[in-house]
Parts: structure tokens; C-alpha cells; sequence
């Protein structure tokens, strides 16, 4: 089941009258759990096994880490173990078969191996991801094991952040499952506009441009005006689409008294690299400066240690994204990123570093336009088409390649307004009018035009969300 999905609506609709009708936690919680299980295993009820399996593994040895503190690193390395080889299987085995089959390929050597297709359960890398974390802290004494195997399967499982989160920590979650919970009708109010909001995103403006950038990168041999002009409106797509699902996560999980940290801040008005990573999909960047980053030595090193650090976390950044070389380069292009900005910053002018108007249009077109080059390495999975499309100028191609890429440019400036009017909105507009008294009329006004435009846009078949398949 997905967000944008009719059966979704009916679904929550139903939980949310029965779950404010409970008075009690437990019940509450218990509910949420049955309700989380139907929600992920809707297509796929296996699904299950290994989301149950990975909680499972990880509340016992987190337990074990307690009882038995002499052995408190064995069973984080069981811990370990059992959760990388679990995501390892399913999201890696065939693209390691795939490699050794190519090598033994090029080496002229005989073999059968083929591809197992296995199927990559939705969701798999974030809530492994997240449960790792609760046994790392746990294992680092930043917090007590949970002793109640209810509380803490809500929390890996909660529906709202499962299938492509934002990657939550177990800490934040447990202690919301061990909280009383009590209606509010400010909550409601804020997180149902969030809902919208989002889902307009990904209905109106994602679902939209997508069928045309998707249309583009089909194609045999695209020229350069048509699959740069392509790649402006993934980049206003993968935003459009991830984002959305993130306010929605947000939203229906505040209108049930819960609150999930926020996942993005503006990205694409970022000053620079590491701006970039702080308003990017600010969960799953934290993670990995938290868990990878620091863990290496983070800032604390020489120069080549933090560069070593860098380059390391976010090679498994991209990796983490899927099993294709083009995700690996794609980590390894924005580690250049904020490597060559370490060692170039330093240079830059004073006056060039002040906080104007102009630095920060400067600043922001050049951390964009880098950013753009990057979500067309992150969006071509064939590295040979990859290469070849990083070379060609955005000015190649005849007359009706040109009208093709200038159709494009038209729907990906047409679907980018509403996000360029969502910045001006949080950056100038709400902080002056939240507190109006007629602030509550607009903002009722904004949620019909977001309903309108979602029910004018909906297709039947809506898209998966892009990151389902991380």
C-alpha cells in the first residue's frame, strides 16, 4: 500500500477513528502494530518475515548487550552480521554475481552464473538501517535496551516512516511508544495540510514531469539538449517525489500524535556541498555522519584521515541507494564535491564569503547547477550511456530534438513554481502571517487547492514513490 493509493485513504480514515476512540496506550500501540503489519505486507506479506526478523535479531542482542556486558562486542558483530547480510542478499547478491559473471567474462573463463532475481523487499534499507542504530546506541551505552517487545516492533515498524522513511532513531521513537498520547486538534490541523501539501507534490508535480523525463531517458540516443533539459526535470522530480512522501509521513503520523524529524530544508537553495547534505534528505545524512563518518575519526584527524572518513561514507551513501556502479560514482562525485570545497574555501575572497544577496544567488546557482550533474549520474543507470551524456553540450541536437528539449524545460519551469513558491512561503511569508488571526482562512484556502489539483491530477496508476526502491 502506498500514500497515494484510494485503499490508503479508506486505511487511514478507519485507523484514525479507532485509535483516538482508545484510551489506552498499550491498546493504542498494539493497534498501530496490526495496523503497520497490514500497511507493509498489503502486496507482499512476506515482506514481513524479514522486517519482523531484522527487529527481532536486534532487540535480542541489544538485550544481551546488557545481561551480558563481557560480551557486549560479540553481540554487536552478531547484531551486524545478521542485518548486512540479510540486506546484503537481497538488494546485493545479484549485482555481485553480475560483476563476477562480467569479470570471468573478460578473462575468458567459462561459467554458468547467472542472476538469482531476487525480489528487493520495499523499505529494506531504511529499516535496517535504523534498527543498526538502536544496537549501536545501545552498544555505546547512549541508551537502554527496550525490555518491551511491543514498543519497540512499533517503533522499526510504524507504517508512517517504514517504506522510505525519514530514518528515524530508535530513541526518539521508543520514548514516543512509552508517552501518552493525546489528541490535539493543532496536530490534526498541521498535519493533515502537511499531508496534502505532499501529496500534491508528488501527484501534481512529480507524477507530471516524470512522464516526460522518463520518456527522454527511454530513448536510444537522446541528444544533449533532450536529456539535459531531462535531467532538469529529475531534478525537480526526485525533490517533488521524496519530499512528498516525507511531509505525508509527517503529516498522518502528527494527526496520530507522533513526530517524526524533518527530512528536507530547502535543498536547492544550498550555499554549497555540505550546505547540500544538511537540508538533503537530513535523516539519512546524519545517520551517516553519526554511524560512518564519526566512527572513522570524522573531523578529528589529519587531513587525509577526514578525507579518508569522507570519501568513505559517502561511497556507502551511494551504494546504499542501489546495487549499479552509477550509484557508487554518484557518491564518490559529491565526496569530490565536498573534498575540492575543504580545499578551495580557504582561497575564496573575504568579500566573495559574506552573507549578501548576491553571494547567496552566486552561491546557490553553482552549488544547483552541480547538483544538477549529479542527479543525472544518480538517474542514468548505464554507465557507458552515463559517460556519454556527462560529454554532450546542452545545445547538441537538430531542430526537433531542440523543440523536444524546450517542450521539457516548459514543464519541468511550469511544475518547479509551486516549489519556488514553497520557499518564498517558509522563508518570507509564514514567519510574518502564522500568528494573524487570519491565517487559519488561508491556510484552509491552500488545502482546497491542494486537494483540487491532487483529485484533478490523480491517475489511476500512480507512480511507486522513487525511493521505494531503495
Amino acid at each position: 500500500m502506498t500514500f497515494v493509493q484510494t485503499e490508503f485513504l479508506w486505511f487511514f480514515t478507519a485507523l484514525f477513528a479507532v485509535y483516538w476512540a482508545i484510551p489506552n496506550r498499550t491498546a493504542q500501540n498494539f493497534l498501530l502494530a496490526v495496523a503497520s503489519a497490514a500497511f507493509y505486507g498489503w502486496v507482499h506479506p512476506w515482506f514481513l518475515i524479514l522486517l519482523y526478523a531484522t527487529a527481532g535479531l536486534d532487540y535480542v542482542t541489544s538485550i544481551q548487550m546488557e545481561d551480558r556486558p563481557q560480551h557486549r562486542k560479540l553481540w554487536l558483530w552478531i547484531s551486524m552480521v545478521g542485518n548486512i547480510g540479510m540486506l546484503g542478499y537481497f538488494k546485493y547478491c545479484d549485482f555481485f554475481i553480475e560483476n563476477v559473471a562480467g569479470i570471468l567474462d573478460l578473462a575468458g573463463v567459462h561459467h554458468s552464473l547467472k542472476p538469482l532475481g531476487v525480489l528487493l523487499p520495499a523499505g529494506i534499507s531504511f529499516y535496517t538501517f535504523q534498527s543498526m542504530a538502536y544496537t549501536i546506541d545501545v552498544y555505546r551505552k547512549e541508551m537502554k535496551a527496550s525490555r518491551n517487545p511491543l514498543e519497540y516492533m512499533l517503533a522499526v515498524s510504524f507504517f508512517a516512516h517504514l517504506v522510505a522513511g525519514p530514518v528515524q532513531r530508535a530513541s526518539n521513537l521508543l520514548m514516543q511508544a512509552q508517552t501518552k498520547r493525546v489528541f490535539s486538534w493543532d496536530h490534526v490541523r498541521t498535519g493533515l495540510g502537511m499531508a496534502l501539501w505532499g501529496a500534491f507534490k508528488k501527484i501534481v508535480i512529480a507524477d507530471t514531469v516524470a512522464s516526460y523525463v522518463d520518456k527522454i531517458f527511454l530513448l536510444q540516443e537522446p541528444s544533449g539538449a533532450m536529456i539535459w533539459a531531462a535531467t532538469l526535470g529529475f531534478t525537480v522530480q526526485i525533490y517533488a517525489d521524496f519530499s512528498g512522501y516525507t511531509d505525508i509521513a509527517r503529516g498522518v503520523a502528527r494527526m496520530l500524535g507522533w513526530d517524526l524529524m524533518e527530512n528536507f530544508k530547502l535543498p536547492y537553495i544550498a550555499q554549497n556541498p555540505s550546505d547540500f547534505w544538511r537540508r538533503w534528505h537530513i535523516s539519512f545524512s546524519s545517520w551517516i555522519r553519526d554511524y560512518i563518518y564519526i566512527s572513522l575519526g570524522g573531523s578529528r584527524g589529519s587531513v587525509w584521515a577526514q578525507t579518508r572518513a569522507l570519501w568513505t561514507a559517502m561511497l556507502i551513501s551511494g551504494l546504499w541507494h542501489g546495487a549499479s556502479w552509477t550509484f557508487v560514482l554518484w557518491g564518490a562525485y559529491h565526496a569530490a564535491l565536498q573534498s575540492g570545497y575543504r580545499i578551495t574555501k580557504k582561497s575564496v575572497p573575504a568579500a566573495l564569503q559574506r552573507d549578501t544577496f548576491l553571494n547567496n544567488v552566486w552561491g546557490g546557482l553553482v552549488m544547483f547547477s552541480f547538483t544538477v550533474v549529479g542527479w543525472l549520474i544518480f538517474r542514468e543507470t548505464d554507465i557507458h550511456r552515463l559517460l556519454h551524456f556527462l560529454t554532450s553540450s546542452p545545445l547538441e541536437g537538430d531542430d526537433l530534438q531542440r523543440r523536444a528539449a524546450f517542450v521539457m524545460l516548459t514543464v519541468t519551469g511550469l511544475t518547479a513554481l509551486p516549489l519556488v513558491l514553497e520557499a518564498v512561503v517558509v522563508l518570507y511569508v509564514l514567519p510574518r502571517i502564522r500568528e494573524r488571526a487570519w491565517f487559519f482562512p488561508v491556510e484552509t484556502s491552500a488545502w482546497a487547492v491542494f486537494a483540487l489539483g491532487i483529485f484533478t491530477f490523480i491517475r489511476m496508476t500512480a507512480s511507486d514513490f522513487i525511493y521505494f526502491q531503495f
